[in-house]
């Protein structure tokens, strides 16, 4: 592996590394206020529990998991990319030199 290829492995690894703490932090900033979302409403008087939106249940079931939506989107980014480097791939095989 040349010098070049080495220091662009360490940028991504850096790169990979401050993105994996940066999603992290924001893991733990939604538990806890799930957590306190979740004490709060523990303290809410009986009839507010119970409280539910007519007809909210049957309109939210037309719609897919969040799980999903998340795997569905992911699956597609993940075709896009691949597409893109077999492009990329075959732009530089088009602009090699006959004779390699």
């Amino acid at each position: 592996m040349s010098t070049a290829e080495e220091i662009g492995q360490k940028v991504q690894e850096q790169a990979l590394d401050t993105v994996r703490k940066t999603q992290d932090a924001v893991i733990e900033a939604v538990t806890a206020w799930t957590e306190t979302a979740n004490k709060l409403t523990a303290q809410l008087p009986d009839f507010a529990k119970e409280y539910k939106v007519p007809e909210f249940a049957d309109f939210t079931k037309q719609f897919p998991a969040a799980a999903d939506v998340i795997d569905s989107n992911f699956d597609f980014a993940q075709r896009i990319l691949n597409n893109q480097r077999d492009f990329a791939q075959r732009i530089v095989a088009a602009t090699k030199p006959a004779a390699e």
